[in-house]
């Protein structure tokens, strides 16, 4: 599946549900039948949500994977009945990927399929939803919440652009589980962003970074709130002068005769494959004059990045060791 990345088309396939504010998931006091432990049959907790508090399972037993949900849920040892779309393998580990792949998708091309949602009888439905800063939950998405939530509890937890997605997933494997294999995640991703600044300060001050994606003849440059962008900036690296500026939206659009005004300091970077070979948009790059003409391809200084757009701590940290064998190569 490729993903909807591109800034003049949805960015996800749900992408009137987008959203202002990250939100938290502190849990309310368990309620219901309970074992000595208060995990007992009916046990539920209240949390917030990106639509107030939701009272769920303590211990849910079907869950339905809604968008950004499944990486968390297995990261929490769940293993939903249906996801939003579970058939992309460049954004799951490999392991991950085995346990969702054959699983029905309840999101097509026309928006949810509640009749297929309702039929795994779900006792829990959880997802994200994205947001750019001046964004409210549209009408739509809040038609989509009432379905949804008459089907069974909904948690929707709020991620403020692309970049905070990570948390937002780590919110999701907290809600679900104890979420310590994700915050151990964090940790590392913290360990690794210290390393980098502290041991590539010198490259990190000379080149800028330009993370590029290519779609119907349009190259998008992706800022410091996307995936990738806030990534490179979280190391202390600075992007392309192209999109180091913006900060509404999660990339900037150039024509393929544009391309010419990237730095020609910009390491570029393009989506790749768990394969190894290139994503749709970087194979597409690869039959564009302009793009092979830049002083950057050929100097060497362009390269593929597995898990292009991450969106959990796990992927990032992958990430950040892809681009540490960048900054040893430049």
């Amino acid at each position: 599946m490729r993903v909807a990345t591109r800034t003049g088309v949805a960015l996800l396939a749900a992408a009137a549900a987008l959203v202002l504010s990250a939100c938290s998931s502190g849990a309310g006091d368990a309620a219901g039948k309970q074992d000595a432990d208060g995990q007992g049959d009916g046990a539920t907790k209240t949390v917030e949500t990106a639509f107030g508090k939701v009272e769920m399972p303590t211990k849910p037993k079907s869950v339905v994977a809604l968008e950004g949900a499944i990486g968390p849920l297995l990261s929490a040892g769940i293993t939903p009945k249906a996801t939003a779309s579970g058939d992309n393998p460049d954004g799951l580990l490999p392991e991950e990927f085995e346990k969702v792949k054959d699983l029905p998708a309840v999101l097509g091309s026309d928006g949810w399929e509640y009749e297929k949602i309702a039929a795994q009888k779900p006792d829990l439905l959880i997802g994200t939803v994205r947001a750019g800063k001046d964004e409210k939950i549209s009408p739509q998405a809040q038609e989509e919440y009432k379905r949804l939530k008459g089907i069974a509890p909904t948690v929707m937890i709020l991620a403020e652009g692309a970049t905070h997605a990570k948390d937002a997933s780590l919110q999701i494997s907290e809600i679900v589980g104890s979420g310590d294999k994700a915050k151990q995640a964090k940790e590392e991703y913290v360990k690794k962003i210290d390393h980098i600044k502290g041991t590539y300060d010198d490259k990190l001050k000379e080149y800028t970074f330009a993370p590029i994606d290519h779609f119907e003849g349009n190259v998008s440059v992706y800022t410091r709130i996307s995936w990738l962008g806030g990534i490179i900036t979280d190391m202390g690296g600075k992007l392309d002068p192209v999109s180091a500026g913006i900060t509404d939206r999660n990339g900037t659009d150039l024509s393929t005769e544009q391309l010419t005004k990237l730095s020609d300091k910009s390491i570029i970077l393009t989506e790749m494959g768990l394969d190894g070979k290139p994503g749709a948009g970087a194979a597409e790059l690869a039959g564009v004059p302009t793009y092979q003409q830049l002083p950057s391809v050929k100097a060497g200084h362009a390269f593929g990045v597995k898990y292009f757009f991450p969106d959990r701590y796990e992927t990032a940290n992958i990430v950040l060791d892809q681009l540490e064998d960048i900054l040893k190569k430049v």
